[in-house]
């Protein structure tokens, strides 16, 4: 039996329910500040005024709940990855790419990237969840449209390699990759920059080939991944279509310092 991090399922619980607590607080001030700031409309006009401002907070706690759910989906489906295809009986997995996101903007996510912990072996790792357009659907997550790739230190690093390189257009030394930071700007080691990224336009993509599966694309500070294979069902044709997603600045320092036990 595998034993997962019980302060992570304890952290998950915590969290849904302070997230109820915060929606019941809002819906109460709403309806608060609505006897307050119209106490001269007739009885009627409240009733109509109330039932409005209730069905609009319903539509709002309802998309935060939806949010919450393809959240936890996603989260419930990447620890069964690393149970099923990967050797960590004891972990810790955690994501900050969602931070912030709207149910809206769900959508047009195209890959979460989750830091994982491993006790048994103290080492860290990125899981990539990389998800093709209409991977949500009326019932949450169709994790048919949804790939998995895991990176340990060694190949995320060469990732990175790759990226520093398409970006800079300079070569890099893997073996400092590590000890070095990295943001939209460049290369940091200490306070000092000892590389910069090219400046270009909005319009200019500069891309460089990672492996047989991956292609690099740099674009405003972004790591862009290409996945040349990728298909719905996560099969490997040669014709197939693949993928372009793109990677948020932040996530991209996150998980490097993460991986490399960066401050």
């Amino acid at each position: 039996m595998h034993n997962i991090d019980i302060y992570m399922y304890l952290s998950i619980k915590l969290v849904i329910i302070k997230l109820k607590t915060i929606i019941m607080k809002r819906i109460t001030l709403a309806l608060i500040i609505l006897f307050t700031v119209f106490p001269q409309k007739s009885e009627a006009q409240k009733d109509e005024t109330v039932a409005a401002v209730a069905a609009g907070l319903f539509t709002i706690g309802t998309a935060i709940a939806a949010l919450e759910q393809m959240k936890e989906q996603l989260e419930h489906k990447a620890v069964e990855e690393i149970l099923a295809n990967h050797n960590m009986d004891k972990f810790k997995l955690k994501t900050g790419t969602l931070d912030g996101v709207s149910a809206s903007d769900m959508s047009s996510i195209g890959v979460v990237t989750y830091e994982i912990d491993n006790y048994d072996d103290g080492k860290r790792y990125i899981l990539f969840s990389f998800l093709s357009s209409g991977w949500i659907n009326e019932y949450g997550v169709d994790f048919r449209k949804v790939r998995w790739m895991l990176f340990n230190y060694l190949e995320w690093n060469s990732l990175m390699k790759t990226y520093v390189e398409t970006a800079s257009r300079k070569e890099f030394p893997l073996k400092d990759i590590g000890i070095c930071k990295i943001n939209q700007k460049g290369i940091k080691k200490g306070k000092e920059y000892i590389l910069t990224f090219t400046e270009i336009d909005g319009d200019t993509y500069l891309t460089n080939d990672y492996s047989e599966a991956i292609k690099i694309v740099f674009n405003e500070g972004r790591l862009g991944l290409y996945l040349k294979q990728m298909n719905e069902d996560n099969k490997v044709l040669s014709n197939s279509r693949g993928s372009l997603v793109q990677i948020k600045k932040r996530a991209i320092m996150r998980a490097h310092a993460h991986i490399n036990f960066q401050k």
